[in-house]
């Protein structure tokens, strides 16, 4: 994955899939296994903006699905920001699944409107 962008206020649906372990092999998560997607002004900061996890439970057809919903940057300026994708097997074992990549926010036109779209 590279680098992405979303329309503010957009829903952006991603999927992980494809994980591989050093020797090639798939990796499929184990229980106890969680992915963090972490968007960040900077790269620097402490705190993500956001954050998205997925676990074992969330497999759908082989692949994990991550969901930017309008709630998730509605109220973020538009800009660059800074994401990426680590699988976090325990204290010991971190493994980067997509290294820092961009997320361009684009300003958004059409504002929600009250009680949603529907």
């Amino acid at each position: 994955m590279s680098d992405i962008s979303i329309v503010r206020g957009d829903t952006l649906r991603l999927s992980i899939s494809g994980i591989r372990t050093a020797d090639g092999e798939e990796y499929i998560l184990s229980d106890s296994d969680v992915i963090f997607l972490d968007v960040k002004k900077s790269a620097a900061d402490k705190i993500p903006i956001f954050r998205k996890s997925v676990t074992a439970a969330d497999y759908i057809d082989g692949c994990l699905p991550i969901t930017i919903y309008p709630e998730d940057t509605a109220g973020i300026s538009p800009g660059d920001y800074f994401f990426d994708v680590r699988l976090f097997m325990d204290r010991d074992n971190i493994y980067t699944i997509i290294p820092m990549s961009k997320l361009k926010i684009v300003r958004n036109v059409t504002d929600i409107p009250e009680g949603g779209g529907g």
